[in-house]
């Protein structure tokens, strides 16, 4: 028998659907988990999939965990500050892997569209 989280635990999480007002996350050891919009900040979160999209990796707390459907709830605002920094260990980027292709095929249109609405 695998070993549940509990309340209180810190787990870290891949998101692999997103909804409009949440998203499903995998866990390291197989659980699964709900994050929702009101989890995700303290301040007003308009627009969650601005913010949570899939591939996602996060550091959550675990805030409820519901046994009969081997389920939890888990909450990013629910970690103190010192809990956010230290989530993920950090990683450098190789420049060679980034790309700006796209952006710069859209860019010309987005600054058409910014003229026209200023006229």
């Amino acid at each position: 028998m695998k070993e549940h989280s509990k309340v209180g635990d810190l787990i870290v999480g891949t998101v692999v659907r997103v909804y409009p007002k949440y998203a499903i996350m995998l866990f390291e050891n197989g659980e699964t988990g709900l994050l929702h919009i009101s989890e995700l900040s303290k301040a007003f979160v308009h627009n969650f999939t601005a913010y949570v999209q899939v591939g996602n990796i996060y550091k959550v707390k675990v805030i409820s965990y519901d046994e009969e459907k081997d389920f939890m709830k888990v909450s990013l605002k629910a970690m103190s500050l010192s809990q956010r920094n230290s989530s993920l260990e950090k990683r450098k980027i190789d420049p060679d892997d980034v790309s700006f292709k796209e952006l710069e095929k859209k860019l010309p249109d987005w600054i058409k569209e910014e003229n026209q609405k200023e006229q």
